[in-house]
């Protein structure tokens, strides 16, 4: 574990991860060895340790990075999601509101056309039958003219009377 300068594509690659983590295993074998002191160098041992952590938290500092970065992301798309459901549940209410009052127009609209029909209906009998009287009424003022006519016809017809003047 000579080489303290890791790149993030290496370890993304896991080029370096690999040996990370052998060193780090191979430690905690020596840890756990009951003769630590006598067979490890003490000098040694802090050496390995001081190189993995000089070693990690750049690697460290990078996946949290991304990890704060990925889940701002994603806070940030959950949020325009809702927005966006939001904003179509209120359309939604909005198209369905109207679905109803266009529904209920056009009833209302029905309703009053079918008014309006029954009731030109009855003002054009109501016409017809006064249209009716008013020509019975001229026929018969004519009835009266024709045999008022005929009458005075007839009168000019015969002879006078000179003895009445």
């Amino acid at each position: 574990m000579k080489d303290n300068n890791l790149d993030f594509n290496e370890l993304s690659n896991s080029n370096k991860k690999i040996s990370l983590v052998d060193s780090l295993e191979n430690l905690r074998k020596k840890l756990n060895s009951n003769s630590i002191v006598s067979r490890l160098n003490k000098k040694e041992l802090i050496e390995e340790l001081d190189e993995i952590i000089d070693t990690i938290p750049v690697e460290l500092r990078t996946a949290r990075w991304i990890v704060r970065e990925q889940d701002s992301f994603i806070n940030l798309a959950k949020e325009e999601a809702e927005e966006i459901i939001k904003a179509a549940k209120v359309e939604s209410e909005k198209l369905i509101a109207d679905s109803y009052v266009l529904q209920e127009a056009v009833i209302e609209a029905n309703a009053l056309i079918k008014q309006a029909e029954i009731e030109s209906q009855h003002y054009r009998a109501s016409v017809e039958d006064s249209i009716d009287l008013k020509i019975d009424e001229v026929l018969h003022r004519a009835t009266q003219l024709v045999t008022f006519l005929e009458s005075e016809k007839q009168k000019l017809r015969e002879p006078r009377n000179i003895d009445k003047p």
